[in-house]
């Protein structure tokens, strides 16, 4: 062979070799968002907590990167998380509140910016503050938010679902994203929002006995879920090209500064939340940052890592925030609950240079060096009068900025769930009890919130003659406080006061007729009492105020159903069915009414007409069961709930529907099965058998009081998730 041909063919191999010895280009990488609700910064192992139990999260910081003081800009879930896939601060993107609030259909949300880029976009969020109808689905070509089917709340609760729920439909939807063609196959852009931390704090199974308090056990909860989605990334061999962020939207008070819960105050308890993020290729392993950042840096932060273009943004590439340092940047937060919800001053934050100042009626400044619980307001000290000055002025440019990229929020979207959820948790007011209150300062009305959840614990727990008796002392100070006489209506109605409650609502509907939520309210009152007329008045009065009223449409529907108009009802319930495509739908609401009502035989038919629908509502089918077991069909009710325990069999209460049912039919001996897996599930059944009536004829049997001492020391089960088959 000529030599020239030898070394043009030695010239050619070393190029195939050399080639092949460079690194290969990486696929994009995906991108998983986890918000944890409600989770407190210092209560992961990570942050420094001694009690925690959190190995997902400790983790995933082990291998990424911690941002030490990472803040929120409002305590309150819809906000905040507008921010996170915003990346604008509340000002600019309008949602101020939970509920009351749109997002924008102009606000260029994370998903649709990466669904442009070609990912592939999905969420699976777990509370009704987070539904569709809210808007901030924008750009999510899937978007699971479907709650109906889980069990009721417990009263003055938000429906929501848990973390197991939750993180099974995020796997199934990732097992048929692996399972597809890789040639073909797009990166992901996966948002997971996780409840469980949020009140009440009642964490199932045995995690109590193993976590310092019930908050902590929530977070154990939901950290062992999420674990099942992060090794679920790791077997498919995908982790560690998977740019994960996991953050909270706020934290929780926990009785700090006077505020059990979180939503008022701005303080750190609530907005100092964790921040982890992990990618190998771009956050080294075991890094901390203590230079503080902000919610506003997660997208920036998103689009700098894959690639794309930068926005115009507030926010910072969490990669160029140096590991130590002041922060440089003022860092704003608010609470717009306290003038939205109750009429009082809003509370605006700003915290840099180690300072918090927050702008209210009496203004605070807080040293973060020396305290960093903000407990020692140095604003009146003349040696700060500049630094608080200054601080204002940041927060006027901070104000000016916002209004630079402002758009203007969304109408009003609120469903009567979410209205007297959120009025009853004492997230939204009426404009007659906001006047009632104007200018006092949230430090005042705190006295007066906590109150009113001193009034729904006492609801929660049967006690309404308390509860009414909490209410008036508040109505006794401030008599236009709307949220505290509709309390005081419901409360009178449980008592049996019917005269009393409508006269509460008709003074409500007084002060302000336009809070058609208080209509849907007296409708349903003249429902109970058989006055189709007048609830129906209600109803349609409701709906020329709010024509987007879904539950008022509803209730047109069963009016039209128990008259016999079937035609009529068929048009209400397409019209619901438009606004909100995940409504159960009317047969159930006529079942739950037959069924409170006692009749069984009814309450049978039409929730099997609601299964016809929606065969696998885990709540409906758990409800034909006890109906068909009081209409004497137990073989029929047994279907029902194997059928549900089969979807949910992580669930204690079909398994302790069914150790009822077969006791009954079958012995104690035969029921012990079912028994023993709802205890396995949840220990604190075992306080169940002790009151319920089902069981009172064999307490003293060996085998059933051997269970009842080994879990005597469990919590009673949360009453959202109690048994379907009780009056």
């Amino acid at each position: 062979m000529p030599r020239i041909v030898w070394i043009a063919l030695i010239a050619l191999i070393a190029l195939a070799v050399g080639l092949n010895l460079l690194p290969q280009a990486q696929p994009r990488p995906n991108v998983l968002l986890v918000s944890i609700d409600t989770l407190r910064a210092d209560h992961v192992g990570a942050y420094g907590y001694p009690l925690a139990k959190t190995p997902t999260l400790d983790a995933l910081a082990k291998q990424g990167t911690l941002f030490e003081e990472a803040l929120s800009s409002a305590p309150i879930t819809l906000p905040s998380h507008t921010t996170i896939l915003s990346g604008l601060l509340p000002p600019s993107h309008g949602v101020r509140d939970n509920g009351a609030y749109a997002v924008p259909d102009s606000v260029d949300m994370a998903a649709e910016l990466l669904a442009e880029a070609g990912y592939q976009t999905q969420a699976f969020v777990s509370a009704v503050v987070l539904a569709k109808r809210y808007n901030i689905q924008q750009g999510f070509q899937l978007y699971d938010d479907a709650l109906w089917s889980e069990e009721d709340p417990n009263l003055f609760m938000i429906r929501e679902r848990q973390a197991p729920e939750t993180i099974d439909r995020a796997l199934a939807w990732f097992d048929g994203w692996k399972q597809s063609d890789p040639a073909t196959r797009k990166p992901f852009f996966t948002w997971v929002h996780l409840f469980d931390p949020h009140e009440p704090h009642l964490a199932p199974g045995g995690i109590a006995d193993i976590a310092a308090t019930p908050y902590d056990a929530e977070i154990t909860f939901a950290d062992q879920h999420l674990g099942r989605l992060i090794d679920a990334l790791g077997n498919a061999g995908v982790l560690d090209n998977t740019l994960i962020i996991v953050t909270a939207d706020h934290g929780e008070s926990l009785g700090e500064h006077g505020e059990k819960t979180h939503a008022v105050f701005v303080y750190r308890a609530t907005t100092h939340v964790p921040l982890i993020v992990r990618l190998p290729s771009r956050f080294p392993a075991s890094r901390r940052v203590s230079t503080p950042v902000h919610h506003i840096d997660i997208l920036p932060t998103i689009l700098a890592t894959l690639g794309l273009p930068a926005r115009d943004l507030p926010g910072r590439d969490l990669r160029a925030i140096p590991a130590t340092g002041d922060a440089d940047r003022p860092l704003y937060s608010e609470s717009l609950l306290s003038e939205v919800g109750f009429g009082m001053a809003p509370l605006h934050a700003i915290r840099q240079d180690h300072f918090t100042y927050i702008e209210a009626p009496r203004p605070e400044l807080y040293n973060l060096q020396i305290d960093p619980d903000e407990r020692s307001n140095v604003f009146g000290v003349p040696s700060n009068a500049l630094i608080a000055n200054n601080l204002e002025l940041a927060l006027r440019d901070v104000f000016a900025d916002a209004k630079r990229h402002a758009h203007e929020a969304g109408a009003n979207p609120l469903s009567q769930e979410s209205v007297e959820m959120l009025q009853s948790l004492g997230y939204l007011q009426s404009s007659a009890e906001r006047q009632a209150v104007a200018g006092m300062d949230p430090k005042d009305g705190i006295v007066i919130y906590n109150q009113l959840d001193a009034a729904r614990k006492a609801g929660q727990k049967g006690q309404w003659p308390e509860a009414e008796g909490l209410v008036r002392q508040i109505l006794a100070e401030v008599p236009g406080h709307a949220t505290a006489r509709g309390i005081l209506a419901f409360a009178l109605l449980r008592q049996g006061k019917v005269d009393a409650a409508r006269h509460e609502y008709l003074t409500l509907i007084a002060d302000n007729p336009q809070e058609f939520r208080v209509l849907g309210a007296l409708a349903n009152l003249e429902l109970r009492q058989g006055n189709m007329a007048q609830a129906s008045n209600y109803f349609q009065s409701a709906l020329k105020i709010a024509p987007t009223f879904v539950e008022a449409l509803s209730g047109l529907a069963l009016i039209s159903m128990i008259e016999g108009n079937d035609l009529e009802a068929e048009t209400y319930i397409t019209q619901a069915l438009e606004i909100d495509p995940d409504f159960p739908g009317v047969y159930r609401l006529l079942a739950d009414r037959y069924f409170e009502n006692g009749q069984f035989e009814a309450a049978l038919q039409s929730y099997q007409q609601s299964l016809r629908g929606r065969p696998d509502d885990f709540r409906t089918l758990l409800q034909a069961g006890a109906s068909a077991r009081r209409a004497a069909q137990p073989e029929l009710a047994l279907s029902y709930l194997d059928k549900a325990i089969r979807l949910r069999p992580d669930a204690y209460v079909g398994h302790y529907n069914r150790a009822c049912l077969v006791l009954q039919t079958s012995g104690l001996q035969a029921a012990l099965p079912s028994l023993d897996a709802a205890l396995k599930l949840e220990p604190a059944v075992a306080q169940l058998i002790g009151t319920d009536s089902d069981w009172q004829a064999v307490l003293d049997a060996p085998e059933l009081r051997q269970r009842m001492q080994r879990d005597a020391r469990a919590r009673a089960p949360a009453q959202h998730a109690a048994p379907m088959h009780q009056d």
